[in-house]
């Protein structure tokens, strides 16, 4: 069991970023059962609950529309509003009483509330029907904490208060077939005084220009028309990597892929 802890998420380390290809080798377990996502936030958490589709279905899970015919619950959290932290603890008491009439379904919490120590800590000592609980720097892992949960019929908590390596190429469920999120960069060293997004979302992060690019190729090839380049804070994007890149020169390189409009976050 790995549990946040707000100090040790207010560190930035020097440890040298790896770009790490995601591990698709797992098999389909989830065959059979279905799942629900509910999404809270921001355009992130959007994206972040695309990834979360792509690894659900990659694993033999079927996406359905209600809670009622899922098999497997997961609520993605924000942060930054105390309104959406109610919302979610509302939405769990929603989820107790269906779990009393369905006793194998599976719930788990992800996202930004879930790197937030007392939320952690609520949920430990008040929401025992809550089965799986995961954070912003290890969403890859989803289909080994889902699996272990299932096996060993118990509450699985894996949330990592630093950051680790940036994966690429995660399966992704996307919403639409015109619009695509793009991720440039994660996390955030401003450190504003109103904002838990360093905290809850990391240090500062650039995904390569090369992956970035690609991935947009590859949508064009797929007939998206528009992208949004996300970050929490993207006029700082390529300040990390060590190289003479920049948002403006990203903005250039996706232009010449041949997408039609590109916005950014």
């Amino acid at each position: 069991m790995k549990t946040p802890n707000m100090l040790d998420a207010k560190k930035r380390n020097q440890n040298e970023i790896k770009y790490v290809d995601y591990d698709k080798n797992f098999d389909k377990f989830g065959e059979g059962k279905t799942f629900f996502v509910r999404t809270y936030g921001c355009q992130m958490n959007e994206h972040d609950s695309e990834k979360i589709r792509g690894m659900m279905k990659s694993v033999g899970f079927t996406l359905v529309d209600s809670i009622e015919d899922a098999d497997v619950v997961i609520l993605n959290t924000c942060a930054i509003r105390e309104n959406a932290h109610d919302k979610v603890f509302g939405f769990l008491g929603v989820l107790k009483h269906l779990k009393q009439s369905k006793p194998d379904l599976l719930i788990g919490i992800c996202g930004c509330m879930a790197q937030e120590e007392n939320v952690v800590d609520s949920i430990k000592s008040k929401y025992s029907w809550v089965d799986i609980v995961f954070g912003t720097h290890n969403l890859h892992k989803l289909p080994n904490i889902l699996r272990e949960s299932m096996e060993n019929k118990t509450q699985e908590i894996d949330v990592f208060s630093i950051e680790g390596d940036v994966y690429e190429n995660i399966p992704v469920k996307r919403d639409s077939k015109y619009k695509a999120w793009v991720n440039i960069m994660y996390g955030c060293d401003k450190f504003c005084t109103y904002c838990i997004v360093p905290y809850t979302r990391g240090k500062q992060r650039s995904r390569l220009p090369e992956d970035i690019l690609n991935e947009v190729k590859e949508l064009v090839k797929d007939g998206y028309k528009e992208v949004t380049l996300l970050g929490q804070n993207v006029n700082a994007y390529g300040k990390d990597l060590g190289i003479e890149y920049t948002m403006g020169d990203l903005l250039e390189d996706t232009a010449l892929t041949g997408i039609e409009r590109i916005r950014f976050v």
